[in-house]
């Protein structure tokens, strides 16, 4: 807090591939600062999502190319577990370290100069409301975007990470003015015609394995260019796979760009998916992770995750 205090032009960061709690971390973190009359502006490698734009100011968040060239005294990463994770916004760093970093990932590494990481915390948005309310009044615009990410966090308080003290501080901020409605029509029913078609191609590749225990599917490149569908509309699409009945342990391949391959790792009760996105160079949560590989495609990506996983139910 001390550090945070001195500081005078801030820039928080959050990771590539951003999430509503990504989102609502870097954006909620950046409205307590301007609050308290700092100049801080966020930054998001890939930008925000199309379906999160409505929830949040214009300026709040920009993209590493709009602000390059800008001078701070202080950068903040938040809900990202390693440098790795921010993406083209690592250039903003100068080849030198985050001064803080706000994490929740039990994988987190350390990467910054102070670190705060609480894994016990559903979201990173949780760590940031607790910042607000020691520094400044929790307004309408404030409320709505920390919400955003606190309730996508713990899948709209349906994930085990619901606690007692989430749906305390969530009531604190629909009181505030949060509209939960807002937050879940703009973030579930946001599907694209091109959108639903991918969504159909993806679930033709579903595959069952380990006695119907794993479940997993993938988007290629390919899929995404005969649908003209971007990474961000295949967002989701591991949870159609988790929805599986019998299913522990969800996969999700996604090929974007050719030779990259996105893969999100979902559970349901018992296994530790971080375990295994940490051996594969990623991290996560014990119900929630994800990993990068650089390979020819996802069939390529199959074969290197599946044993893993099937190992790991086992």
């Amino acid at each position: 807090m001390d550090r945070l205090g001195s500081a005078q032009r801030v820039l928080v960061i959050g990771h590539a591939s951003p999430d509503g709690d990504a989102i609502g971390s870097v954006a909620g973190l950046v409205l307590i600062l301007r609050k308290q009359g700092k100049k801080a502006v966020g930054c998001i490698a890939d930008g925000v999502p199309w379906f999160y734009r409505s929830l949040l100011g214009e300026d709040l968040i920009r993209t590493p190319d709009q602000i390059e060239g800008a001078v701070f005294d202080t950068v903040v990463a938040v809900d990202s577990s390693d440098l790795a994770r921010l993406g083209d916004a690592q250039a903003l760093l100068r080849g030198g370290a985050p001064d803080i970093v706000l994490d929740h990932h039990r994988t987190n590494r350390g990467f910054g100069r102070l670190n705060y990481c609480d894994p016990d915390s559903p979201a990173t948005a949780l760590i940031v409301y607790e910042i607000a309310q020691a520094l400044v009044p929790v307004d309408v615009e404030l409320a709505q975007i920390l919400l955003l990410g606190i309730a996508t966090d713990t899948g709209f308080f349906k994930y085990g990470n619901s606690d007692h003290r989430v749906l305390e501080v969530a009531t604190e901020l629909v009181k505030r003015g949060a509209s939960l409605q807002r937050i879940a029509s703009a973030v579930l029913e946001n599907k694209t015609p091109n959108g639903l078609k991918l969504l159909a191609k993806m679930l033709d590749t579903v595959t069952l394995a380990a006695d119907g225990k794993l479940a997993y599917g993938w988007v290629s490149a390919a899929m995404l260019s005969e649908t003209g569908c971007t990474q961000q509309e295949a967002e989701g699409f591991v949870g159609e796979v988790r929805a599986l009945h019998g299913v522990e342990v969800a996969l999700l391949f996604v090929e974007s760009p050719p030779g990259e391959v996105h893969v999100s790792l979902r559970s349901k009760s018992h296994v530790d998916v971080s375990e295994i996105a940490v051996e594969l160079g990623g991290g996560g949560h014990p119900r929630a992770a994800g990993c990068l590989l650089k390979v020819p495609g996802v069939r390529e990506a199959v074969q290197e995750v599946v044993p893993i996983a099937i190992r790991a139910l086992q």
